[in-house]
């Protein structure tokens, strides 16, 4: 008897395993076809208009999503895979390019030689 209940249990069990599985499962495409869930997508706020025709630098990801944004002339921080850290000044050309410590940069592209190179860049904290 005892090894009848611990064999009944183990298939109940997995049975509701799999249901609920099943369930989120289903919850899951119903919220991409509703678009409360995107694939592969994140929603970065636009940054706030510059004031007074200051020109602002737009970091983004690789696919040209928008990580942060920094004024003209401010700096950004690289952290190599050692654990070094150096400060890149920065420095607006255009809309979609910098100059970041004397290098010319179309944005996307900077960011995919960083990925590469395993550096990560975030906006320095001083100012």
């Amino acid at each position: 008897m005892g090894m009848m209940s611990v064999f009944v249990g183990a298939m109940v069990g997995g049975c509701f395993g799999v249901i609920i599985t099943s369930l989120a499962v289903a919850a899951k495409r119903v919220d991409e076809q509703n678009g409360v869930y995107e694939i592969e997508k994140r929603c970065v706020p636009e940054p706030a208009p510059p004031v007074s025709g200051e020109r602002i630098i737009r970091f983004t990801d690789p696919n040209g999503v928008l990580l942060f944004t920094i004024p003209d002339g401010a700096c950004v921080d690289l952290m190599y895979g050692d654990g070094e850290r150096v400060a890149g000044i920065c420095h607006y050309l255009d809309q979609d390019h910098a100059e970041i410590n004397g290098m010319r940069w179309q944005m996307t592209e900077f960011a995919l030689q960083m990925q590469i190179r395993g550096i990560l860049f975030s906006p320095s904290m001083i100012e």
